[in-house]
């Protein structure tokens, strides 16, 4: 008698756990697909992490100086050090310098950046490391749209010329602009374009409206008019910019333009890393 007492608690502890299997698949098969976007606080410097739904991890430029692995640490576990795609939007040092260490410790799949050269050693040093690791490297120049995965999109609207190999004396002008687009949210990244771009931009009737804006070069003066805001009609702004820089950012410009259009503003510089996550058909914002 106690044998088969036995057995049958072997049994329904059997049951117990197939039953719980069975749950634990089901809710993770039913979990809801999010894009998760980390505004990184980087100092006075852009670093941007998007991670797909399908666990893609996508790095917007590096920010000024090494630190940025620390940084990503947090959000990438230590045994998957894994980057999908790099993308450069220019090589200056503020956006570039972090992309070396990345491209030291991490393995990158894929890279885009406009192809203008610069004559700083951290430009040619990231070259070495991207020829050094043989990383394949997608230069983007005009409209284009690029499919990640499903329902996820890069969609390109400048630089408008071809710009391989060439070195400008405004590297900012060259800035890649492009929309990250998860279903019916769009994020637009704009690099340290100048308002004569957004000019260039609004005339080309490109489809630039967002939910959230990528305020450019860390909110100057010499970008994000009124006009341009009209085009894109961002409900949120994001600002990377170093604490106490000593270039006055945020001018008190960017911020007038933006609150007289009534876009509300997230600071890195006040909030710190700032996360963004969505379903594609809402989001919000964490830090």
């Amino acid at each position: 008698m106690e044998k088969k007492k036995i057995k049958i608690l072997i049994k329904l502890v059997g049951v117990f756990i197939i039953l719980n299997i069975v749950l634990i698949v089901f809710f993770t098969l039913i979990q809801e697909k999010k894009l998760k976007v980390v505004f990184l606080d980087v100092g006075q410097g852009d670093a941007f992490l998007v991670q797909t739904p399908s666990g893609k991890n996508i790095l917007i430029d590096g920010g000024p100086d090494r630190s940025i692995v620390y940084k990503l640490s947090k959000y990438i576990s230590s045994n998957k050090k894994k980057i999908d795609l790099m993308i450069l939007s220019h090589p200056d040092i503020d956006h570039l310098t972090g992309l070396i260490e990345v491209l030291e410790r991490c393995q990158v799949k894929t890279i885009i950046y406009n192809g203008v050269k610069d004559n700083h050693p951290y430009f040619y040093e990231w070259l070495r490391q991207v020829k050094d690791k043989n990383v394949p490297v997608l230069v983007v120049n005009g409209k284009q749209t690029i499919e990640i995965e499903d329902d996820v999109y890069l969609d390109f609207f400048w630089p408008d010329q071809e710009c391989q190999g060439q070195d400008f004396d405004d590297d900012n002008f060259y800035s890649l602009v492009f929309n990250l687009r998860f279903k019916n949210i769009k994020v637009l990244f704009t690099g340290d374009i100048t308002n004569k771009v957004e000019e260039e931009l609004i005339a080309s009737q490109a489809s630039l409206d967002s939910d959230i804006l990528k305020v450019s070069h860390h909110g100057s003066k010499s970008a994000t008019s009124l006009e341009f805001l009209d085009i894109v009609t961002p409900d949120y702004a994001i600002i990377s910019v170093g604490q106490d820089n000593p270039f006055g950012l945020p001018s008190y410009r960017t911020i007038f333009n933006l609150k007289t259009k009534g876009i509300k503003v997230l600071r890195t510089d006040r909030i710190g890393d700032i996360i963004l996550e969505s379903n594609g058909e809402h989001y919000n914002f964490f830090q």
